[in-house]
């Protein structure tokens, strides 16, 4: 029997494992719209409150948490769900059938990341469009988006094996999860640009790549700036991009190596 098409793997991880299963939770499904709509009304009305009735600075501000909310999902939530995908199969006694159908460890982390990554772009696009609706104009340079986009998504392949990996490890507690998180709500520049923070968390927040990706999709988004003003951007990004998928794929097989070895891939 020919092995399952690239498609065919596509769909059973982001239909039938990640969509219909979330689908088929109502009450999640409305606590998920409820998080994902509630954070830009509030950011709105803080604008509000910043701008001492200056509508250009209520705009601006509104428009820059828009987009930094939008994407910052990509970074926090997707690398927990990977991560919680992985704990629950440990639980439930189902990674050992995962692991042995026909899939080496990195195409395996890879599609099992997929439903993460699609139902973040539901959240992103939900968001935006309620940006819109609050009187955000975006301006997009679509060539430049897609560069940032394309670099954005291969950083969060590269964390995604990293946590992944890291839970196969240690089994309980997952610090990528807690590192993402910090790093989307302080360090990251989601909701405040990072040059308002002390310069040694500065430094730090240069080194993540949400830094550099919502720096861009402001850019290009709002501004539609062309790639060569965003240059310094896209090389920071697709530095940061090498390193972490270097790392997270060495991680991988380390971390299955690991389990194997130790017959541990049952422990939890």
């Amino acid at each position: 029997m020919e092995a399952m098409g690239v498609m065919d793997r596509l769909y059973s991880f982001i239909v039938i494992r990640g969509f219909k299963v979330w689908i088929s939770y109502r009450t999640q499904v409305a606590l998920n719209l409820a998080s994902w709509s509630l954070p830009v009304f509030i950011y709105y009305f803080i604008g509000i409150a910043l701008g001492s009735g200056a509508a250009s600075l209520r705009g601006s501000y509104v428009a820059f948490v828009t987009v930094g909310l939008a994407f910052q999902g990509y970074f926090s939530s997707s690398i927990t769900t990977l991560a919680g995908r992985i704990r629950n199969e440990e639980l439930i006694g189902t990674l050992e059938y995962d692991i042995a159908a026909p899939l080496n460890p990195i195409s395996f982390m890879m599609y099992s990341s997929t439903w993460g990554l699609a139902i973040n772009s539901i959240n992103a696009l939900m968001t935006l469009l309620i940006g819109l609706g609050l009187g955000v104009r975006y301006h997009v340079n679509w060539v430049s988006w897609l560069l940032v986009m394309l670099l954005y998504l291969v950083s969060i392949i590269g964390l995604n094996l990293i946590a992944g990996a890291t839970v196969l490890i240690v089994k309980q507690g997952n610090p990528v999860a807690l590192f993402a998180s910090v790093a989307s709500n302080l360090l990251g520049g989601t909701v405040f640009p990072v040059t308002v923070l002390p310069k040694a968390l500065t430094d730090i927040s240069y080194a993540i790549p949400l830094t550099w990706a919502l720096d861009g999709f402001r850019s290009s988004m709002l501004d539609a700036a062309s790639p060569a003003s965003l240059i310094k951007d896209l090389v920071s990004l697709a530095l940061l991009s090498a390193i972490y998928l270097a790392v997270g794929v060495y991680l991988t097989y380390f971390a299955f190596g690991k389990i194997m070895r130790e017959g541990s891939v049952q422990q939890y």
